[in-house]
């Protein structure tokens, strides 16, 4: 069946699909736990056998293919470890039915060579003309360390210089190559002097900042007060309610799409929807109609289903009743930059999600940096500190 082109708004940021969120790696720090509480091995098995886990690679091509073709907004492929997706093979099936440029995030699970066999031939759609590269390689010292005897970093650079070999442009200027190196910033990781000597005059490598918090203290800049950290660091005892909508397209590897990380995460941490998918699959992926009666007893609800032919870009606009606000994944109310250089060039912030009415009680007001300029995103049941009750 072809299923009708989606309308994409001019404002989409983002489009990440998550193939898979099975991993090679059991990192203690890892942006899939919910909770960032070193909990990776455990919280995503996916053991199940009765049960799909992901969509097939014609699946994929087919709810794919719905979204139209823009060079300046790639498709971004990432997990879990989207290398192991399909046996390894299903990143190349991809590739092969669609049109679209892609963009993929890994630990680089795959010897260089098998990699590049996997992709059947489709090399340039990792390829484009962008200020960074496309495939965006992630250093996990800890584990790398151990499975790479020691030699994780050494060995991840030599992986990323033997893309050369298989058709990619490797250059220590990140806007010239095709393949980057990128750390995060965790006050463990550490960027050493036998670190620079390795990478410099090969390949582009860059640390990225760490969100969450370290022994008691929170790292990263967000818009929204306590979104983070409010049970995390005891601020609060229970989440509050909010009104939120995503700015981005999220896909977990069954095709829902979800309103934020947290949503996405925590429904495969519980589990992921796998009995409500083969549910919706029986009903034709009607979504729009059964949706809420299969969902009716779960308390995570994704927006709808990529191979709905009725689900619409327009259903992601809709501020939606959420009870979960202070537990976001940082990357989804961390302020940064768009596609559009909105943050860098203009000065207006850009967060993952659009976050409103928030019911944020009286006796956290005075906790609250900025209080003036975050005030506008709280309820109108608490209209200023004089007036209002917890």
């Amino acid at each position: 069946m072809i299923l009708p082109l989606l309308q994409l708004p001019d404002t989409l940021n983002y489009i990440g699909v998550f193939l898979t969120l099975e991993c090679n790696l059991g990192c203690s720090y890892c942006i899939n736990d919910p909770q960032q509480a070193g909990r990776r091995e455990a919280l995503f098995p996916i053991k199940a056998k009765s049960l799909r886990n992901c969509l097939t690679p014609t699946e994929w091509a087919q709810a794919l293919n719905r979204i139209p073709y823009h060079r300046d907004l790639p498709i971004t492929l990432q997990g879990g470890e989207p290398m192991l997706y399909w046996k390894g093979q299903g990143l190349g099936a991809i590739l092969s039915e669609t049109p679209h440029y892609f963009d993929l995030l890994t630990n680089f699970a795959l010897k260089p060579e098998v990699f590049a066999s996997n992709l059947n031939g489709q090399q340039r759609k990792l390829q484009r003309d962008a200020p960074y590269p496309s495939i965006r390689v992630s250093y996990h010292a800890e584990e790398m360390n151990r499975v790479w005897q020691g030699n994780g970093f050494a060995e991840l650079v030599n992986r990323c210089e033997m893309l050369r070999n298989y058709g990619f442009c490797v250059s220590p200027a990140k806007s010239e190559s095709d393949v980057g190196i990128y750390m995060v910033a965790h006050p463990q990781n550490q960027m050493i002097a036998d670190m620079e000597s390795i990478f410099v005059g090969r390949v582009p490598f860059e640390t990225k900042e760490f969100l969450g918090i370290h022994e008691g203290k929170l790292h990263g800049h967000y818009l929204y007060p306590f979104s983070t950290d409010l049970i995390a660091s005891s601020i609060h005892p229970n989440t509050l309610s909010c009104e939120c909508r995503t700015t981005e397209l999220l896909l977990d590897p069954l095709g829902f799409v979800w309103g934020c990380h947290f949503y996405l995460y925590q429904s495969w941490a519980e589990g992921g929807p796998r009995r409500e998918f083969a549910e919706l699959e029986a009903q034709g992926f009607r979504y729009s109609e059964c949706g809420s009666r299969i969902f009716a007893n779960q308390g995570l609800m994704p927006i709808g289903h990529l191979l709905d032919p009725d689900f619409a870009m327009s259903d992601l606009e809709i501020f939606r009743h959420c009870h979960h606000y202070g537990r976001c994944i940082g990357c989804d109310t961390k302020v940064k930059n768009d596609r559009f250089q909105s943050y860098y060039d203009h000065g207006v912030a850009h967060t993952s999600v659009k976050i409103r009415n928030i019911q944020m009680p009286v006796s956290l007001y005075d906790k609250i940096e900025e209080i003036e300029r975050s005030r506008q995103f709280f309820s109108h049941s608490f209209p200023g500190k004089d007036h209002a009750t917890d």
